[in-house]
């Protein structure tokens, strides 16, 4: 055989776009909060929505994306399995959630209000619960991991 016969992907090619998948997921939920918050309480995004949208997510996106590599959400032996997935989603968005409730603070130079802390903290949260839980489930059955497997 030659040296260029078929070798099976390589782990981290195998796990590049399922990382980016759930990435682009998470802006999307990100980006979901921000435009559903304004809607919710009738503020319009104004003539420059990108920027608008930027400005409410970035605060709490920021943290996130700094906050979940750091604690393994994105790394191979995390994404398919589904308990390990929702344990490190869970303590990185508790941290950063907090964090990004703190910067957004800072940035309105305001006090945080207990009922946008909790709501955002909840919200944000649960979509990236069940966003990550059911990509790593789907991952899981793809490599045949059981999905329990933690």
């Amino acid at each position: 055989m030659s040296s260029s016969s078929f070798n099976p992907p390589s782990r981290t090619a195998r796990q590049s776009p399922a990382r980016l998948i759930l990435i682009a997921g998470d802006v999307l939920i990100f980006v979901f909060f921000a435009v559903q918050g304004r809607a919710t309480h009738e503020m319009p995004l104004g003539t420059s929505p990108v920027i608008t949208v930027l400005a409410i997510s970035a605060p709490f996106a920021a943290p996130w994306f700094i906050v979940a590599p750091s604690l393994g959400v994105f790394r191979y032996n995390t994404l398919a399995r589904p308990k390990r997935m929702l344990l490190a989603t869970t303590v990185a968005w508790l941290i950063a959630g907090s964090v990004g409730l703190l910067v957004r603070a800072a940035i309105l130079q305001r006090a945080i209000v207990l009922p946008f802390a909790v709501t955002a903290l909840t919200i944000v949260g649960a979509l990236l619960l069940v966003w990550h839980g059911l990509l790593s489930i789907v991952l899981s059955r793809r490599i045949g991991q059981p999905a329990h497997d933690g």
